[in-house]
């Protein structure tokens, strides 16, 4: 699909006559345009060997069946900015292992009531199917979620789960969820949180809401998709103070204003909290390519040992992971 740059300066894919604009003015706010495309080169691959890292692990990516991620990408065609790595699932597993990843969660997450069980019994297919997956499963804000819960946990063995806020809009701390979080902090697995107000927030994405979810369930693992995202000061501090809240940093560094620019104030403290963030590139709706991910993390202030952790380690011991050997 061919590729134009537009005035504001963010890179959008050439629509037909006619078709509607994006209408948020989503641009490069750190660095000139790259292309919105993936040319196979995978520059980020020798860097991470100088590391010693061979493979990677991709916290935060994406798998839905087909038609919900065409839905997804219409979306945001139409509100967002266009999706670097469209195409069948078999051509996106391709990209994955071309960009060296060795294992990736299976983000899905759920709308409206009804849908959750459908889409985790998808996910436990297309798992079953890819020996990179680390299946996650997700729940709905509905009478069921502690079944639909014991039920990705304990016949699907599901390593994780992933929840949306604002698609869902919904309040994680009410006492219908109780049950399914109960499980989820009993079995000591991660669930994948997008509770930051950007790109757009919802009526329960300030930090009070997680907050309160923890007060109930303090043992209970979050990641904090974005790395909290526009709140990351509130969400760097929890983390911080908070032994079982992880940040992602997913479209975070590489600078793009749907989440970026994170606050240079900040940087000085990823070192200290390095133990508890995550690489996540939001594979594969992202409008650059994989790579830009990965290179925006290699050039941050932080030792080597801490670019390991965010790059891998983490990710393998939240999620069970063997590290393969290089």
């Amino acid at each position: 699909m061919p590729h134009a740059i537009s005035p504001c300066g963010w890179i959008h894919a050439e629509r037909p006559a006619g078709s509607p604009r994006a209408p948020r003015d989503f641009r490069w706010v750190e660095r000139p345009p790259l292309p919105a495309h993936d040319d196979g080169a995978a520059r980020h691959l020798e860097p991470l060997r100088a590391l010693g890292i061979a493979h990677l692990l991709d916290a935060h990516t994406h798998w839905f069946p087909d038609a919900v991620n065409r839905k997804i990408w219409e979306y945001f065609d139409r509100h967002y900015w266009p999706v670097t790595y469209r195409g069948s699932t078999a051509e996106r597993l391709d990209w994955m292992r071309r960009n060296g990843v060795h294992r990736f969660t299976t983000l899905t997450y759920a709308h409206r009531p009804g849908m959750a069980d459908w889409l985790n019994g998808w996910t436990a297919e297309f798992a079953a199917a890819t020996p990179e997956a680390v299946p996650c499963g997700t729940f709905f804000a509905e009478p069921g979620a502690a079944a639909t819960v014991r039920r990705c946990i304990e016949d699907f063995r599901f390593r994780g789960f992933k929840l949306h806020l604002r698609v869902g809009d919904f309040d994680p701390a009410q006492e219908a969820l109780h049950g399914a979080f109960e499980q989820i902090e009993a079995a000591g697995l991660p669930v994948v949180i997008h509770c930051g107000s950007a790109p757009d927030p919802g009526r329960f994405t300030a930090p009070g809401y997680l907050r309160r979810l923890l007060l109930r369930h303090p043992r209970l693992k979050v990641i904090v998709a974005h790395m909290g995202a526009a709140e990351f000061d509130t969400y760097l501090a929890l983390a911080e103070s908070h032994p079982t809240v992880y940040l992602d940093t997913t479209m975070v560094f590489v600078g793009f204003s749907a989440c970026d620019p994170f606050p240079p104030a900040l940087l000085g403290r990823l070192e200290g909290v390095a133990d508890h963030v995550l690489f996540g590139s939001d594979f594969p709706t992202i409008p650059y390519a994989f790579s830009h991910a990965v290179e925006g993390l290699l050039a941050l202030p932080l030792s080597d040992g801490a670019k390991r952790r965010v790059l891998r380690d983490n990710a393998a011991a939240l999620f069970g992971i063997p590290i393969p050997p290089i």
